[in-house]
């Protein structure tokens, strides 16, 4: 494996984090030269990277490249920062777009946030490698966005299943169907689990709908291509399926692992990171596709495509002023919530809410409960969501 050789290399002597890496796990770049060498190196996992940014500002010494020349910085929940080196497909998803047969003759809303968070830029230059014209829509603005939808013939979706359906909802209350007014035809989703009412409003609406799985850190990771069950993966990164304990690299049939990447990345060559996602491989497809996203290593819980972690969430109520908490996640109307309640005698006000809000990324309930309510070591974080 040529790509990997030359990665690992390139790696070892420009990327300040790998090299230490390396040198702690007394390794040389010649020890690995395929993909069963990698298991030799250490995991370096992602809940990790908050801390070792912190020491090591603003990349924790792992980009090859000064932070001024980036294109972009990101910020996602952690706080983690995620560089942007180049412009266009930076996260190489348009791979799987094309697949969804997105292609020159689409308009396309794309719903995801361009505010801090990456995944706005990693949709748009995806789309505008393939030629699509982009509408920059992000997040909320319901009525602006079916507005947008119906006047400009939007053909294509990019974003969460979730907000697809709030808006669909809420084109059907004005008398605005697919086919007629709308013109979407095809849709892709990630960030989300897509269920199976989802799947099948779409079929009746002739809206043709794929899914992808990626990371803002690793970008594109596995895609639906209709070709096969599960998701294929992408074929601009080396993926494996790993012990979370001792990082070794599980058998084809040895059921369920973390998601560890290699990408072969100049700038910032993430060799062996641990997503903290598990998945499976689809039976009789082993190496080559992914049951999907199955469940979360750490303590992190995606809600509304954004990342709550139990760690981050706890100092925020502690920097309030507030000692013990529990928060809720569960699913209403095909919507995520997150509910949030608060030991305390005070009331909470609009501030603490707003407070939470812009360091979580997600708007809370915020409920007040009588001091006692809460065993002093209950868990922090449920997440109460089924999934069918």
């Amino acid at each position: 494996m040529i790509e990997l050789q030359n990665i690992i290399q390139h790696a070892y002597k420009n990327s300040d984090d790998f090299r230490n890496r390396m040198i702690a796990a007394n390794l040389e770049p010649r020890d690995i030269e395929a993909r069963e060498d990698l298991c030799k190196l250490p995991v370096l996992k992602k809940e990790d990277l908050p801390t070792l940014q912190k020491e090591f500002s603003p990349f924790g010494g792992m980009t090859t490249m000064e932070a001024s020349k980036m294109v972009r910085i990101f910020m996602s929940p952690g706080p983690i920062y995620d560089p942007q080196s180049i412009e266009g497909d930076n996260w190489r998803f348009s791979e799987a777009l094309e697949a969804a047969n997105f292609n020159e003759n689409d308009i396309v809303q794309n719903t995801f946030s361009y505010h801090l968070s990456p995944a706005g830029f990693m949709f748009d230059g995806a789309l505008r490698r393939l030629g699509a014209t982009v509408i920059p829509a992000g997040t909320g603005n319901t009525e602006l966005q079916i507005q947008v939808m119906k006047d400009l013939g939007v053909t294509g979706y990019v974003g969460t299943p979730s907000f697809l359906t709030i808006l669909l909802d809420a084109a059907e209350e004005k008398g605005w169907n697919v086919g007629d007014e709308l013109k979407l035809s095809k849709a892709f989703f990630t960030a989300e689990m897509v269920t199976a009412e989802i799947k099948q409003r779409c079929d009746k609406l002739n809206i043709c709908a794929y899914e992808g799985y990626g990371t803002a850190d690793c970008g594109l990771i596995a895609y639906q291509d209709k070709q096969g069950p599960g998701l294929k993966l992408t074929e601009t990164a080396l993926v494996q399926l790993c012990d979370p304990l001792t990082g070794k690299e599980l058998p084809q049939d040895g059921g369920e692992g973390e998601v560890v990447v290699t990408l072969f990345d100049e700038i910032y060559p993430l060799i062996r990171f641990g997503t903290g996602d598990l998945s499976r491989w689809v039976k009789g497809f082993e190496g080559q596709r992914l049951e999907g996203v199955l469940g979360r290593v750490s303590d992190g819980v995606k809600v509304k495509g954004m990342f709550v972690r139990e760690k981050q969430l706890t100092n925020t109520i502690q920097e309030l002023g507030f000692q013990t908490y529990q928060a809720i996640v569960s699913r209403e109307n095909n919507q995520d919530q997150i509910e949030i309640m608060i030991e305390t005698a005070e009331l909470i006000n609009d501030q603490i809410v707003a407070k939470i809000k812009d360091i979580i990324r997600v708007t809370p309930i915020v409920k007040v409960l009588p001091k006692g309510s809460l065993k002093p070591d209950s868990k922090k974080l449920i997440d109460t969501r089924k999934w069918n």
